[in-house]
């Protein structure tokens, strides 16, 4: 229901960019989501340090309070983007916007093409 969807920038529905438990984002906030023993599901937000930004990892009760952290982190601290990390897939929730297929950031991609141009040229 998109009404109920996590509003961030300029309101619009979320759409978020999933990774791999452990996986770096190197311009991006991330909100990791799991459930813990009592079946509470909760959040944690993190970023990595970039220039004069310091990293930091803070955790919430609140998915959708860690959502909106990690947007005004987002914003604040210049990152790209919002991604996501889940313990488990059935964690994910409608209301907190949705999850993108698989795709490659900008960055990837250009590794990507370099890496696969050096092997041609090996």
């Amino acid at each position: 229901m998109l009404s109920r969807a996590f509003a961030g920038k300029e309101g619009a529905m979320q759409h978020f960019r999933k990774i791999a438990i452990g996986e770096a984002a190197e311009n991006a906030v991330t909100v990791g989501i799991e459930q813990n023993a009592d079946g509470k599901v909760h959040a944690a937000v993190w970023w990595p340090a970039k220039g004069d930004v310091d990293g930091d990892e803070v955790d919430y009760d609140s998915v959708k309070e860690a959502f909106e952290a990690a947007e005004a982190a987002r914003a604040l601290h210049g990152f790209a983007e919002v991604v996501v990390t889940l313990q488990d897939d059935v964690l994910w929730r409608d209301e907190w916007g949705t999850i993108d297929p698989a795709t490659l950031t900008d960055d990837e991609a250009f590794e990507l093409a370099r890496a696969t141009e050096a092997m041609r040229d090996a």
